[in-house]
C-alpha cells in the first residue's frame, strides 16, 4: 500500500512538472539572410557591390510570456486569457487583471562605416534591413545587431517596466576581383578607373534602380521614357569606351552588367504564383480541419492534446513552406493584407514548437478562432493575391524589351541572373 501511495505522489509531481509553466528562454535574436537562417557568430561570404536582405527578430524573454502564455505563464484552470497578440497580453489570474504590453522596440545595427544599412520596421514583430556592400578595399567586416524591447506591466494598482536585450554578430568576408574599381548591385568595372566612365556607370545604376521602382509600383506610363534614358546612357558609355580603346588604351576598363531592372518583379511573379497556389491549398486545409475538429469534438472521446496538435501542425507546415519573403511581398503589393491573420502562432497561447499544451480548453478556443478567421477572410485574401499577380504579369512586356537590349550589347558583358 505504501508503494502505491509513493507511486501516486510521484505521478502527481511528474504531471505537475509536465504541465507547469516553463522558464522563459534567455532573449536571443533569430536572423535570416535571403530566407536562410544564420547562426550567431557565422562567417558569410559576400561580393563587392552586393545587396542582400537581413531579417532579425527577438525571441525569448518577455516575448515568450506574452506570445505563448499557456507554455510560459503559470495559469491555472480558473485563470483566463482576455486578449493577446504578438506584443500584448491581458489575462485574469486569481481575480486580478494583468496586462503586459510592449511600449518600445529599438534596433541598433553597427558595422563598418562604409557599409550602407537601410532598416524597414514595418513587418510583424521583425525588422528587415537591406545591406549594401562597398567596393572599397575592405576584405572583412561585420554586422552587429542589438535589439532592446521595453515592456509595460499593469495589474490595476501598480505599473512597472521591464527591458529585454539581445545581441548577435555576423562576420562578412568581402570577395571580388582586386582589379575592380566600381561595383554596385548591377554593374562591375575592372581595369583603369576613368572619370567619365564612372559618371556613366553611376547614371546607369540610377536608371536601373528607378526602372525597378517604377515596375514594382506599376507606374507603366513613366516606364518607356526611363528605359529610353537607360539606353541613351549605355550608348554614351559605349562611345566613351570605344574612344578610350582607340586613343587612350591604358585607361580602358572591362564593363560587366549583372541582371536586369525587371529581375525582382519577375521573381515576384513566380513567388505570387506560389502564394496563389498556397492559398488555394489553405482553403482546402481549413475545410478539412474544420470537419476533423467537428468530428472529434462531437465524439464521445474527450479531445486529447495529441489530437489537437495533429490538427494544428498542418497549418505550421503550410506556413513554413511559403516563400521566405511572403510577408514582405504581401506588405508591398497588397498593403492592406493582415499578416497576423495568416500566422497561426498569433492565435495560439502555446508555443507549437514545444509540442506541449498546458490548457487544452484555451488552446481549443484559440484554434477554433483561427479556423473561423481563416474561413471568413481567405476568399478576400485570395482575390488580393490574384489582383497583385495580374498586375505583375504586365511587367513581362518591359522585361522583354530590357532582355533584348542587354543581350545585344557587344562592348560590355552582360550576366543573365535568372535561374
Amino acid at each position: 500500500m505504501k508503494k502505491v501511495v509513493v507511486f501516486a505522489l510521484f505521478m502527481l509531481v511528474t504531471l505537475g512538472q509536465l504541465f507547469s509553466a516553463q522558464p522563459l528562454r534567455t532573449p536571443f535574436i533569430e536572423m535570416f539572410i535571403e530566407g536562410k537562417r544564420i547562426v550567431d557568430g557565422s562567417e558569410i561570404n559576400v561580393n563587392k557591390g552586393q545587396q542582400f536582405t537581413l531579417l532579425t527578430q527577438i525571441k525569448g524573454g518577455r516575448a515568450d510570456f506574452v506570445q505563448f502564455p499557456d507554455t510560459y505563464a503559470d495559469l491555472g484552470d480558473d485563470d483566463k486569457i482576455i486578449s493577446r497578440s504578438y506584443n500584448k497580453l491581458i489575462y485574469e489570474k486569481d481575480g486580478v487583471v494583468h496586462k503586459w504590453e510592449i511600449i518600445d522596440e529599438d534596433i541598433d545595427l553597427e558595422s563598418d562605416t562604409k557599409i550602407k544599412l537601410l532598416v524597414n520596421n514595418e513587418l510583424v514583430n521583425k525588422q528587415q534591413t537591406d545591406v549594401f556592400i562597398p567596393v572599397d578595399k575592405v576584405e572583412k567586416t561585420y554586422i552587429k545587431v542589438k535589439v532592446t524591447t521595453t515592456w509595460s506591466y499593469d495589474n490595476g494598482t501598480s505599473t512597472t517596466t521591464e527591458q529585454n536585450t539581445a545581441e548577435s554578430l555576423i562576420h562578412l568576408n568581402i570577395q571580388g576581383n582586386t582589379n575592380e574599381w566600381f561595383a554596385t548591385p548591377n554593374i562591375r568595372a575592372a581595369g583603369a578607373k576613368e572619370e567619365q566612365v564612372e559618371e556613366k556607370l553611376q547614371a546607369i545604376q540610377t536608371s536601373y534602380d528607378k526602372i525597378e521602382m517604377l515596375l514594382n509600383t506599376f507606374e507603366f506610363t513613366s516606364m518607356m521614357g526611363e528605359i529610353q534614358q537607360l539606353r541613351s546612357t549605355v550608348g554614351q558609355l559605349e562611345d566613351r569606351i570605344e574612344y578610350l580603346v582607340a586613343n587612350e588604351p591604358t585607361k580602358h576598363s572591362d564593363i560587366f552588367f549583372i541582371g536586369l531592372p525587371s529581375d525582382q518583379a519577375i521573381s515576384d511573379i513566380d513567388d505570387f504564383r506560389t502564394l496563389s497556389t498556397a492559398w488555394n491549398d489553405l482553403e482546402e486545409l481549413v475545410k478539412k480541419q474544420q470537419i476533423k475538429l467537428h468530428t472529434i469534438t462531437k465524439a464521445d472521446d474527450k479531445l486529447t492534446r495529441r489530437n489537437l496538435l495533429g490538427l494544428i501542425k498542418p497549418f505550421i507546415s503550410w506556413e513554413e513552406a511559403l516563400p521566405g519573403n511572403a510577408e514582405a511581398l504581401l506588405q508591398y503589393y497588397a498593403n492592406d493584407f493582415n499578416w497576423e491573420n495568416t500566422n497561426i502562432r498569433t492565435f495560439l497561447a502555446f508555443n507549437p514548437a514545444e509540442e506541449r499544451i498546458n490548457n487544452i480548453e484555451q488552446s481549443l478556443v484559440d484554434f477554433q478562432r483561427f479556423l473561423d478567421n481563416r474561413a471568413e477572410n481567405i476568399e478576400a485574401e485570395k482575390q488580393k493575391i490574384q489582383y497583385a499577380l495580374t498586375r505583375l504579369q504586365a511587367v513581362r512586356i518591359f522585361d522583354g524589351m530590357l532582355m533584348g537590349f542587354f543581350s545585344s550589347l557587344n562592348f560590355a558583358r552582360w550576366q543573365n541572373t535568372r535561374k
